[in-house]
Parts: structure tokens; C-alpha cells; sequence
């Protein structure tokens, strides 16, 4: 409430405490750091000039990232659209353009962009998940990978993550409910997979 009556030392405290984890959360849904925190300062941009904006009857946080979210699908937008300028006179249904572009956005959904990363701060960002929760979460539809991050990983209620996906606290049960339940079925699927490699190989040695 001192943020939105223009204390800007509440503001400050804000991006102090919130400034990482909003960084986190548009790092998933654009696959790219740098990204991710041109849109997080681009937010707090917004925060500082428009305060009057946030009701605060809804938490900070849900706020932030309801913000993050909209901005993250638009940038995505706006980068395919910028690819698709940029291919000229060959077409995305070309196999050999189509094929890298493809694996391209597939790294960048999960989260597994190849980036150079050397500050500790990204660093950590971009390693709180591990690798193998990172695959399994490529796996996932968009709307299932950001239920997980946002109850599973963020932390946040139900309540506050239907918010911020713009539905109803049933619906995102019931989408969180199938998400994680395709997560458990690919785990399920790993673990199949390894016990046949394994006996192949003690058969085989």
C-alpha cells in the first residue's frame, strides 16, 4: 500500500525482494536470461510510473508476474515474427529451415537455451532446476510448464496462479491436476526405459 501511494522506498524494498524471482519466471516462459531481464526491469519500469495500477488486493507477486507472463508471450511474438522476416524468401515448411527452427524453439520452451553465462546471480537463476526436471518439463504444453513453475516451483496458491494464467481456481486445478499427472506418466516412462537398457546390458555382459 506505501508502493502505490508513491513511497519510493517501499518500491525499492520490492524490487530487492521480488527482482529474482521475476527474473526466474520470465527466464521459463522466454528460454533466454537476457531476455528475461529486459522484460523483469521493463516491468518495475512500469511498477514505478504507473503505481496507482496495482490493487492491492491481489498480492505483489501475482501482480508482477501477471504482468511478466503478458509481456514474456508478447516478446515471443515479436521474435517470431522478426524470424520470420528475416528468412527471406524460404519458407518454414522447408526442411532444412523449418528443422532448426524447430529445435530452436523447442530449447527455448524448456528452458535450455545455449547462453554464456558467467555472473553467479544468472548463474543460479538458470540452474534452479536441475537438468532432468528441465527435459521432463520440455515434455509439457506451455500452459502445463507454467502451472508446474508457478505452484510447484514459485510456490505460489492456487488462487494466486489462476490469477496470473487469467482463470477460474477450478479450471487451473483441474490444469495443474493434468499437468502434473503427464510429468508422473514421462518419470514413469524414464524409469521403464532405464530398467529394459539395464537388463539389455546385464543380458548382453
Amino acid at each position: 500500500m506505501r508502493f502505490r501511494q508513491g513511497e519510493r522506498e517501499a518500491f525499492e524494498r520490492l524490487v530487492r525482494q521480488y527482482r529474482k524471482p521475476a527474473v526466474g519466471f520470465a527466464y521459463h516462459l522466454t528460454g533466454d536470461y537476457h531476455t528475461a531481464e529486459d522484460l523483469a526491469q521493463d516491468c518495475f519500469a512500469y511498477l514505478l510510473v504507473y503505481p496507482e495500477k496495482y490493487d492491492y488486493r491481489a498480492s505483489f507477486k501475482t501482480y508482477l508476474f501477471t504482468l511478466l507472463r503478458n509481456r514474456s508471450i508478447d516478446s515471443l511474438r515479436k521474435r517470431q515474427r522478426v524470424r520470420r522476416i528475416e528468412a527471406g524468401p524460404y519458407s518454414w515448411t522447408d526442411p532444412a529451415c523449418s528443422r532448426n527452427y524447430s529445435t530452436h524453439l523447442t530449447l527455448e520452451a524448456g528452458g535450455l537455451q545455449q547462453q554464456a553465462l558467467h555472473d553467479p546471480e544468472q548463474i543460479a537463476i538458470v540452474h534452479e532446476e536441475n537438468r532432468e526436471w528441465q527435459l521432463r518439463m520440455q515434455h509439457l504444453k506451455p500452459d502445463y510448464r507454467t502451472a508446474v513453475y508457478l505452484v510447484d516451483i514459485s510456490g505460489l496458491s492456487y488462487t494466486e496462479a489462476a490469477a496470473i494464467m487469467s482463470r477460474t481456481a477450478v479450471s487451473f486445478k483441474v490444469l495443474l491436476h493434468r499437468a502434473r499427472k503427464k510429468l508422473r506418466q514421462i518419470y514413469e516412462k524414464e524409469e521403464w526405459e532405464y530398467e529394459v537398457k539395464r537388463k539389455r546390458s546385464s543380458v548382453s555382459g
